[in-house]
């Protein structure tokens, strides 16, 4: 167990994107559960629906973003590592 924290610990960018995702995962759970009795609301519910839909689309964008600099970042270290 200690090995782990330690590990997590050097790594902080790849223990931040590991939170994102499990914050992102939990956020999409959060909004599925929560709009699942939504039906009961009418038109009442209509504008707490539109505020979480577009919550979930910059969610989406921030979470594309970061896997896209995860990519960009896994990508450019493995050129200098060949180039090296």
């Amino acid at each position: 167990m200690h090995d782990a924290l330690a590990y997590l610990w050097r790594h902080p960018r790849r223990t931040g994107f590991i939170a994102l995702n499990l914050i992102v995962l939990a956020a999409f759970v959060g909004w599925g559960v929560f709009t699942a009795n939504m039906t009961n609301e009418g038109l009442g519910g209509v504008p707490n629906l539109m505020l979480g839909y577009t919550g979930l689309a910059l969610l989406t964008v921030l979470w594309l973003a970061a896997w896209i600099a995860w990519g960009w970042l896994v990508a450019s270290r493995q050129m200098r590592r060949k180039s090296g």
